[in-house]
């Protein structure tokens, strides 16, 4: 019997990270949200063209900052905010279950 190995193509676009302008998605959008709030009520509508010097600065820089963190790891915030979550069920102990509760001394 002759077998051959069963190749199966994984498409590059089902693995790759949903990136928007270098950045992660939901972090990208949060601070054009914040960006965009600073900037719109509070900038042009009321005059004030410190607001919007601040939400430009705002966003390059941050945007700078989202970009650095994708691409030392396109999903950082989803693993924070897992390790968050998880945090007290997963205690940093050296021993699995293992509480380390102080005994009171009795005298």
């Amino acid at each position: 019997m002759d077998e051959q190995l069963r190749i199966i193509p994984i498409h590059r676009s089902l693995v790759r990270p949903q990136l928007l302008m270098g950045c992660e998605r939901f972090l990208i959008l949060m601070l054009c949200m914040v960006v965009t709030l600073l900037a719109g009520p509070g900038g042009i509508v009321s005059g004030n063209y410190f607001n919007m010097l601040l939400a430009g600065a705002l966003f390059f820089g941050g945007r700078a900052l989202l970009t650095h963190m994708a691409k030392v790891d396109p999903n950082m915030s989803d693993v924070f905010r897992r390790n968050v979550r998880y945090l007290s069920e997963y205690p940093a102990l050296s021993t699995v279950g293992y509480r380390q509760t102080p005994n009171p001394k009795r005298w």
